[in-house]
């Protein structure tokens, strides 16, 4: 396209007219003669045109330079030295390339959500595809918003790192836990410690997607980790009520019955002990599923170790002493035991250990 380039050399010419009106039917004109055929343009061409869009455009005003970014922003032979220029613009003009352009490269992006707003993030965050590295930087440096918006984007690429991060920060914020809980891409475990912290809603949630957890995998996790629980190595720190708990379960007495003669004589630290050893975790996840306020834990881990539903109501009562929970939300939480599976329950206690087997390996 030799005598367009000729063409083009002359318009420049009128870049030079003091009207903005003026200017603006240029960039108009030169852009539409861009638009005709960008991919028949080499590399010199098409650098030839982003130089002069660009000295048009960014002599003019931001509306100008937004619609120019809106009409390069789906063109897939852009010139990318323009585009770039785009990209860190005022986020008016930014929004539609950042979200939409094939043309940036990784390394721009990267570049953009080290220096630019927070606002140039959030575009970022919503594009068809999210590499890796780009929502790495996105999760490093976004606020919340832009990492609820990277969450729900399931076309982004996330990180084992950068999980660990979003979840994290979940924990003070409400708004990443439905786009964190649904993502198809998020592992086992970090689902089961979100557990402890997302409504009922998104609990049932999780553990319907405990059919799904690959047991010959989950148990080979467990099996290469299983010797952090070794309670007898560390025999001198154990307290009084583990002591009783492992001298009961070395007479095979720690079951159901054990629990239920636990209720009945108040004896709470015991019942702990009891829980972390039934479910081979320690004690802090013990308490966290013995006192999880919403009560569905311990429906759970007593469905599981088949303690019937006679102990499993004193037990709430027994845990409940300052009468904080209604009868109806005893009642409800009654149901929720009635009409779970042992199977179900089993199976969502393996899921439980996950998250502390995991992290034992990785120590």
């Amino acid at each position: 396209m030799p005598h367009n380039i000729d063409r083009l050399e002359s318009l420049v010419q009128l870049a030079r007219e003091p009207s903005p009106e003026k200017r603006r039917d240029l960039l108009r004109e030169v852009t539409d003669l861009f638009l005709e055929a960008p991919e028949q343009l080499n590399d010199h061409e098409t650098e030839h045109f982003a130089d002069i869009i660009g000295k048009i455009a960014f002599d003019l005003e931001m509306e100008v330079r937004r619609h120019l970014a809106e009409k390069l922003s789906t063109i897939e032979w852009a010139p990318h030295s323009l585009v770039k220029a785009l990209a860190n613009d005022e986020i008016e003009v930014a929004r539609p390339v950042l979200t939409n352009s094939g043309v940036l490269r990784n390394a721009d992006l990267i570049d953009i959500v080290k220096r630019r707003s927070q606002e140039h993030l959030l575009a970022v965050s919503k594009r068809q595809s999210v590499a890796e590295e780009v929502s790495d930087s996105l999760v490093e440096r976004g606020n919340g918003t832009v990492l609820e918006s990277l969450a729900r984007n399931q076309g982004a690429e996330l990180s084992r790192k950068s999980m660990e991060a979003m979840v994290s920060r979940s924990e003070k914020n409400e708004a990443l836990h439905e786009p964190l809980v649904t993502r198809r891409d998020l592992p086992g475990d970090l689902m089961n410690e979100m557990f402890w912290q997302v409504s009922a809603a998104l609990r049932q949630h999780i553990l319907s997607t405990v059919n799904d957890i690959d047991e010959n995998q989950l148990d080979e996790i467990i099996g290469e980790t299983e010797t952090w629980f070794d309670a007898e190595q560390r025999e001198e720190s154990l307290s009084q009520a583990e002591r009783f708990v492992i001298r009961k379960e070395k007479m095979n007495q720690l079951d159901a019955a054990l629990i239920s003669q636990l209720v009945r004589q108040g004896r709470v630290p015991e019942l702990v002990a009891a829980f972390a050893r039934l479910i081979k975790t320690d004690l802090r996840m013990a308490r966290r599923i013995v006192f999880d306020n919403s009560g569905e834990a311990l429906a759970m881990a007593s469905k599981a170790f088949e303690i019937d539903q006679a102990t499993f109501s004193d037990l709430l009562m027994l845990l409940d002493a300052n009468e904080e929970r209604s009868r109806s939300d005893h009642n409800s939480l009654l149901g929720v035991y009635g009409r779970m599976t042992t199977e179900a329950a089993q199976r969502a206690i393996r899921f439980w250990r996950t998250r502390k087997q995991v992290m034992s390996r990785q120590q």
